[in-house]
């Protein structure tokens, strides 16, 4: 049974949106009303200058020494007293900790799971406090679930999710051995702003702490000579740019999304962003891990606004993993230039838009578990929704053609075998063996278009070739052919071995389109 986290009950926040903090209302519990326990924030007497201030104390009343606050622009540190003060940017929306790894992830309400460490700022106001729950040990183990692009845009797209994801998750965190944790990469709505709020407490159904980053559907409004913007976001989930810690893990979420009108984006950091991380970072020592999530990814984009400054920032990190959404296929991708950091980009939650069960590269529609131990990744598998935890790879003949009334495709590769190994890369071992009799390890293909999802998406939904996968968008990038030595074989298995050790096998070859439309 896992161990399951604590929520605060005195939650800052109200269900459906960010609600105002302002200056917190403490009194003393008295023996006459035993309810009145919160803790009593200290008198601050800012310094000049000084207009955002507040403090953050324990449960028992303690001040929290030692903390990051911030307003997005820059950061300071909480005094003995558990106090911090600032000049507050006016462009400064929220005000926000970054949750120390000794306390617990407050939830946004008593039934909503979503991290709530931040208030909104309000005219007129210059105080704000923070009550945290400090914990009995340091989780220096823990498993982190990353759910790339639920991205809804219906009713019956939660009811979905509500529907195949949630329970599958459910299941899993509840034989987890260890805490866990979440990430939700970006693209939690499709351009339905008014849904953030149902997505939130939805997820927020889980026994599991989460946070969020955002995407590019999740920005809204704009023209065509106005960017869209993150009001709508952060009025539910708060900043788009914050940190926090667990063990000795420092996560960063950044908004890697840049938006020039309505409708025309790219992948970068504004120069505040990178002085607010620089600020962020200068109190984390250089022996932590750094996670950092965010949505677009970065791989050999030279193109990718003020990447030499990012990475210039992260340089001297030994452990740095990167957790990002936005593609709707998976890649394990290894960023050597000009560090090397391991960038891991995860199929979508909701595949293929909710078009089917799989993603444009044919990875089935899931999410990705991590297990943490100290300063390092131990293990990571991606888990297909609805399948075991061992479901790694699906088979099909080179020359079967996958489609219906609006086109066919094929891998073109005859009568052979095509294994589509979702999480594979180049540290994986993937064999062969005919008739149980090894046939050697198989061959890795170039990028290439997946006729089983093209098949399904493309030639019998007629959805749009560019955005499923069949003219470069989405493409299988982690496909592999064997080549038969023995065309009559009875029994075709393939292994493969991941670099942790654990291998899995399939010999069942899908010819048809059923799995793709349905579990």
């Amino acid at each position: 049974m896992m161990n399951r986290r604590i929520f605060i009950k005195n939650s800052l926040y109200g269900s459906l949106g960010l609600v105002t903090a302002g200056l917190l209302a403490c009194t003393k519990k008295t023996d006459d009303d035993p309810t009145t326990n919160a803790p009593v924030h200290p008198a601050i007497t800012p310094q000049p200058g000084m207009d955002l201030y507040g403090s953050l104390l324990d449960q028992h009343g303690n001040p929290v020494a030692g903390v990051t606050v911030s307003d997005g622009y820059s950061c300071v540190l909480t005094d003995a007293n558990g106090v911090y003060q600032m000049k507050k940017n006016v462009q400064a929306k929220v005000v926000f900790y970054s949750v120390p790894a000794a306390y617990a992830v407050n939830g946004a309400s008593k039934t909503s799971s979503a991290a709530s460490f931040f208030t909104a700022i309000t005219q007129g106001s210059k105080r704000y406090n923070f009550n945290l729950e400090k914990r009995p040990d340091v989780e220096n183990d823990f498993t982190l679930v990353c759910i790339g692009d639920p991205q809804v845009t219906s009713d019956a797209d939660i009811e979905r999710y509500k529907n195949e994801t949630l329970p599958d998750l459910k299941a899993f965190l509840e034989a987890s051995a260890l805490p866990c944790y979440g990430l939700v990469l970006g693209d939690t709505v499709g351009d339905k702003p008014n849904l953030l709020a149902n997505m939130r407490n939805v997820t927020g159904s889980l026994a599991m702490p989460y946070f969020t980053v955002i995407g590019n559907h999740d920005k809204a409004g704009g023209s065509a000579s106005t960017p869209r913007d993150a009001n709508a976001y952060t009025a539910v989930f708060g900043p788009t740019n914050y940190s926090w810690n667990r063990g000795s893990v420092h996560f960063v979420a950044l908004d890697n999304v840049i938006f020039t009108n309505s409708s025309d984006y790219s992948g970068g950091l504004e120069d505040y962003q990178i002085e607010w991380l620089r600020q962020d970072l200068q109190y984390v020592p250089k022996d932590r891990m750094i996670i950092v999530y965010y949505h677009i990814p970065i791989r050999h984009n030279m193109d990718f606004k003020n990447r030499s400054a990012f990475f210039a920032l992260l340089k001297d990190y030994s452990q740095v993993h990167f957790m990002v959404g936005h593609t709707h296929y998976n890649e394990n991708f290894q960023i050597t230039n000009p560090v090397n950091i391991y960038e891991h980009i995860h199929g979508a939650a909701c595949g293929a838009w909710w078009k089917s069960t799989v993603n444009c590269d044919g990875t089935p529609n899931g999410y990705a578990v991590y297990t943490v131990h100290g300063t390092q990744l131990t293990d990571w598998f991606y888990k297909s929704t609805n399948y075991p935890k061992d479901f790694q790879i699906r088979l099909h003949w080179g020359d079967t053609r996958f489609g219906g009334p609006y086109g066919y495709f094929s891998y073109n590769r005859g009568y052979n075998i095509i294994a589509n190994v979702w999480n594979a890369d180049a540290g994986w071992t993937i064999e062969a063996f005919e008739d149980g009799v090894p046939a050697g390890a198989l061959t890795k293909l170039s990028t290439l278009i997946d006729a089983f999802a093209a098949g399904y998406h493309v030639g019998v939904l007629n959805r749009i070739p560019g955005n499923y996968g069949a003219t470069g968008n989405g493409n299988n990038k982690h496909a592999y052919l064997h080549t038969l030595k023995n065309p009559q074989a009875r029994t075709i298995e393939i292994r493969a071995t991941d670099p942790f050790g654990r291998t899995c096998s399939q010999t069942e070859i899908i010819t048809n389109l059923t799995t793709a439309e349905r579990y």
